[in-house]
């Protein structure tokens, strides 16, 4: 199958692809939280813990991020920062001790079993980010000494695991608007190129999902496919814009774009994974792709994705030395390719996404 130069319009709609962070560093902080609660749980002397969070986005109030012992729904529910002991010691930074657990929050009037409780502040650098709920377990008067101690140090945790979080949503934005900047620079020199890149992003998220990717390697795959052509920023524009055939040389220019795309998202932190899916995205299942020549499975699978969805794009739109295929035309020709120069189970996964008869 020939390969296809320069990338022109788009079919899937010319909207660009937003790429929203999907909270892979909430969810995994979530699941620290969940994890600080049955810890809570099990070495503090306690059956019941509940770890409450400020809304960054509403400061007046917070959410039930994780809990243990406690009822499914209240994890979600929010506490003002002016309700009950909660708020209160969000609003203090005071630990709070009771003899009735059920004072903690409203929500828990209903629960029989009223015994000791303790509110302690999660704290990032010297703001409360949240509070550590607990009552004592069934059958004790109260807390010891120690249990305080330890219920302090657990909050302590919780602190450092929604700072990680932080910090890295604060580094997935950074690493976002790199993205963003270098797609910006690609419209700036080709239209064309941007617009094809587009339309593989749309194709290439399908078959992720398909091919059942987790949302971090779906992310990463958004963004190989949105930059996978970004090396033809340094290719001459005699080069790239040539409407006819190019001499032997110019193709290995050319050829160049994907190594060259590569070490430009290599030296950006927060890409290294992005690099390798874009230096791959022209390496072939038989072995015969560039640059590296890798066969099957070698090949990442990002960068299996966006060779199909890449070729298939391209063969659909128009170029300045011929028309469009037909879609089904097209298909018929990944399809041939399958085996070869494609991953067969690529294939299938690009078939589905397009709605077509396999």
């Amino acid at each position: 199958m020939a390969e296809e130069r320069i990338e022109s319009e788009g079919r899937f709609g010319s909207r660009r692809p937003r790429f929203e962070a999907r909270a892979m560093e909430t969810a995994y902080g979530g699941m620290v939280l969940e994890r600080l609660a049955r810890h809570t749980c099990r070495i503090a002397a306690v059956d019941w813990a509940c770890l409450f969070v400020l809304d960054r986005v509403d400061p007046r109030s917070a959410i039930a991020a994780a809990g243990c012992g406690v009822d499914w729904d209240l994890i979600g529910t929010r506490v003002g920062v002016d309700e009950g002991v909660v708020g209160a010691v969000l609003a203090s930074g005071e630990p709070a001790l009771l003899h009735d657990h059920r004072r903690l929050i409203g929500l828990l009037a209903g629960d029989d079993d009223g015994r000791a409780g303790a509110a302690l502040p999660i704290r990032i650098g010297s703001s409360v980010a949240g509070v550590l709920c607990a009552a004592v377990a069934l059958g004790r008067d109260d807390f010891e000494p120690h249990d305080i101690e330890l219920l302090a140090e657990l909050a302590d945790l919780a602190g450092a695991a929604l700072d990680h979080g932080r910090q890295h949503l604060h580094y997935d934005g950074t690493v976002h608007a790199q993205v963003e900047a270098l797609a910006a620079a690609m419209d700036m020199r080709d239209q064309r190129t941007a617009r094809h890149s587009e339309d593989v992003v749309e194709l290439a998220r399908a078959v992720g999902e398909l091919l059942a990717l987790g949302p971090a390697s779906l992310l990463e795959l958004e963004f190989a496919a949105r930059l996978h052509d970004v090396g033809k920023i340094q290719v001459p524009d005699a080069v790239l814009n040539k409407p006819g055939p190019l001499e032997p040389h110019e193709n290995e220019v050319i050829r160049c774009h994907a190594t060259w795309g590569s070490e430009t998202l290599s030296r950006i932190p927060g890409l290294e994974a992005v690099a390798t899916i874009v230096r791959f995205h022209h390496e072939r299942w038989d072995g015969a792709g560039y640059p590296d020549g890798l066969i099957g499975a070698r090949i990442p699978l990002g960068s299996r994705i966006i060779s199909v969805c890449d070729a298939y794009g391209a063969m659909t739109c128009d170029r300045p030395y011929r028309n469009a295929l037909d879609p089904g035309d097209a298909l018929a020709e990944i399809r041939a390719g399958a085996g070869s120069q494609f991953d067969p189970a690529v294939v299938r996964a690009l078939v589905a996404a397009l709605g077509a008869a396999v």
